[in-house]
């Protein structure tokens, strides 16, 4: 059994990899599981697996290192209920010590099991984090991504379909500076050779056991966390064109999301179950529904963002008020947990 682990921060292109990957592998006729993981409990990406069939258990309400037994669990699940060989296991984007605190307990109890580690990196947030102007995330924050980095053996940079050729250069010459002993691969992961690429390096890297753990602060780890606040909102547009509501909706809370000067870690949206919509910094293009007519529209969103939860609350009610207002739609709020995550307390931390 392989078991690779997907450390990143939000909006990394963690899910993304893992979807496609698994459709490459599914159609070599291999057994895949996924793992998802987030410190809320109503996960975007776990519904878009499941609605694709694609096996899925989730770790919810805290991080994969508060969480071990849980994912013990579900690797456990995966492997009797769908006999899996390759398990992906994404652990949420707020996280970081992953060597220390999920790694070497796999490797530990689970010694039968090759385990990988690749770390991912969203280009266009490296080029503000390791380029002029730094980015204005708080500094706690870039703390935990930092600290992704480096513990990891593999560095995936993704999105590189994003920026220029020269862009590119550029940052491959940071990395190289500073990540120079690490594997760094630069990935499109909707190409599938650039996805081929990384799943060979996975395949065949065997040094999981020689990653180092980190020496880390978790006062600043805890503090860059609680200053991300999460919302999990289930809600319901109704009416004439549901789905064009649903677009002007989106988009709206993107707009208030950086009117309001909050950075995103990231805003995923669902999209009765099957669509999913994203937006992961501060300078996309709006997004863009195929329209059809429905008459309701049910949509699940995740927001993470540098703010409070009281506010990003707030947002989402004007944010539908503004649709309502403006158009013939009528938005219902129903399921929402809105907080900031806790103190990080791994159950295990191996040295």
């Amino acid at each position: 059994m392989k078991i690779h682990l997907l450390s990143g921060f939000l909006g990394s292109g963690k899910t993304t990899a893992i979807h496609q990957a698994a459709q490459l592998l599914i159609q070599a006729g291999q057994k895949i599981g996924v793992i998802t993981n987030d410190q809320g409990m109503i996960l975007v990406d776990h519904g878009l697996f499941i609605n694709q069939n694609i096996p899925s258990k989730q770790v919810i309400n805290g991080c994969f290192c508060c969480n071990y037994h849980d994912l013990d669990n579900n690797i456990q699940a995966l492997l009797e209920g769908h006999q899996a060989e390759v398990i992906f296991a994404e652990s949420v984007g707020s996280c970081t010590d992953i060597v220390a605190t999920v790694l070497k307990p796999l490797l530990q109890y689970r010694p039968d099991a090759q385990v990988t580690l690749s770390s991912f990196a969203d280009v266009r947030l490296l080029q503000l984090i390791l380029g002029e102007p730094a980015s204005n995330f708080d500094e706690s924050i870039l703390y935990i991504f930092k600290k992704q980095l480096e513990e990891a053996g593999i560095i995936v940079v993704t999105k590189i379909d994003l920026i220029t050729a020269e862009a590119l250069h550029e940052i491959q010459e940071l990395i190289q500076e500073k990540y120079g002993d690490k594997i760094v691969l630069y990935q499109n992961s909707f190409d599938p050779e650039s996805l081929k690429n990384w799943l060979e390096t996975i395949d065949a890297d065997s040094r999981a056991a020689k990653l180092k753990s980190l020496e880390i602060d978790y006062d600043t780890y805890a503090q860059g966390e609680a200053k991300l606040a999460w919302l999990d909102q289930s809600m319901e547009v109704a009416g004439e064109n549901a789905l064009q509501g649903t677009e002007y909706l989106i988009n709206e809370i993107y707009h208030k999301t950086v009117a309001q000067g909050y950075n995103i870690g990231h805003l995923k949206f669902l999209i009765d179950g099957e669509t999913k919509v994203s937006f992961t910094n501060n300078f996309q293009a709006e997004a863009q529904l195929n329209i059809l007519p429905k008459s309701s529209v049910h949509l699940l969103l995740n927001m993470r963002v540098e703010s409070t939860p009281e506010e990003i609350q707030h947002l989402i009610r004007e944010a539908c008020k503004t649709i309502e207002s403006q158009y013939d739609y009528k938005l219902m709020l129903h399921q929402e947990a809105a907080f900031q995550p806790g103190y990080p307390k791994p159950v295990f931390r191996m040295s």
